[in-house]
């Protein structure tokens, strides 16, 4: 009896090493949860799984990064606030939901100030001074860093049975805006803004709360904007972006290897989303069509008009977001000066 009961104790030994073994690879796993709007089969969706699946890979699966998407958790304008208590790990959300915060950030969406594709990458370029000066007060003001930013294309007018070539065509007319700096524009310009989130854009002018939409091309397709209207004028007047942030206490937390690999995941999918931007704006301007909309392109008179009665937009920002805002000034005034960012716009911006 005895010998059967060694025997057991023996077996029960033996197998302890791999139990704590199992058990220790499980404990050091990290799980990540992330917060997404839009849907995961939108670009932005698709960067972020790019994303998932490098740091994954690299980590051997000891990272583990977990998304929510469809605002099943927040809504963009409640990601900030998710992330920075720790609710949620990562989040991703407009970068102009950080301008009560950070006000000089709003420089992102001034209007027709970053008009060209090569303007827009210098200034959200993670090792260009523009950048670092946002993802630094960004910091500072929320308690959550940035990882990347998600190119999200120009903003555009979407109605129904109107276009919006002319400021006047706007007068009166409700529009629903993502962020106090995009009403600045439609204010001024004769409209009347509402700031609704953009999961709820769709439902908004559906049921008549709003006349027109400001938004990017691409949500056309992700948000359904397709099925609640049909007209889209090209204004292009400002950039849109978003910014995929983390908790700086989980940050902290997590090793200096693993950092790293975040980090270089991160710019790798920043990299390439930047460059596939034009081609994923194309495409959602050939859905469009295919769906039957009308899409107008700006003449030059047209540009002249939305810049005459938007100008005040610019004054406002440099008397009211502080002193980082005559620095980002004075870096965007350099940024003028360099070969990449000297020229005027081409493209559908030929005319500006």
């Amino acid at each position: 009896m005895w010998g059967d009961v060694r025997a057991a104790l023996f077996f029960c030994l033996s197998l302890a090493p791999q139990m704590l073994v199992s058990f220790s690879a499980e404990a050091e796993q990290i799980k990540l949860g992330v917060t997404l709007q839009l849907p995961i089969t939108s670009h932005i969706g698709a960067n972020l799984v790019q994303f998932k699946e490098e740091v994954q890979r690299r980590t051997k699966g000891v990272v583990v990064v977990e998304v929510h998407d469809n605002s099943r958790l927040y809504r963009d304008d409640e990601v900030i606030a998710a992330v920075a208590s720790g609710a949620i790990d990562l989040g991703i959300t407009n970068y102009n939901q950080f301008s009560k915060r950070v006000p000089a950030i709003d420089i992102i969406g001034l209007p027709f100030l970053l008009n060209t594709e090569a303007l827009v990458k210098a200034a959200t370029s993670p090792d260009g001074e523009i950048r670092k000066l946002l993802d630094e007060a960004m910091l500072k003001a929320t308690g959550t860093r940035v990882l990347w930013w998600q190119a999200y294309g120009s903003s555009v007018f979407f109605s129904k049975g109107r276009d919006t070539k002319h400021p006047s065509q706007i007068r009166g007319q409700k529009i629903r805006v993502s962020g106090e700096n995009y009403a600045h524009l439609v204010k001024r310009c004769g409209g009347i803004p509402l700031v609704i989130s953009a999961s709820q854009q769709h439902q908004a002018i559906k049921d008549g709360g709003v006349d027109m939409i400001t938004t990017g091309i691409t949500g056309v397709d992700s948000r359904e904007l397709w099925k609640v209207t049909d007209t889209i004028t090209r204004t292009e007047h400002a950039a849109l972006e978003f910014v995929v942030i983390i908790n700086e206490k989980v940050w902290q937390a997590l090793d200096k290897n693993q950092q790293t690999i975040i980090l270089e995941s991160s710019r790798k999918v920043e990299r390439a989303l930047r460059e596939e931007m034009a081609d994923i704006e194309a495409k959602g301007y050939e859905f469009a069509r295919a769906k039957g909309m009308t899409i107008h392109e700006l003449a030059s008179n047209d540009v002249a008009e939305w810049r005459a009665c938007s100008a005040g937009v610019l004054e406002d920002y440099m008397n009211g977001a502080g002193e980082l805002a005559s620095l980002l000034m004075s870096s965007y005034g350099r940024l003028r000066t360099h070969p990449c960012c000297s020229s005027g716009p081409k493209g559908t911006f030929s005319l500006r």
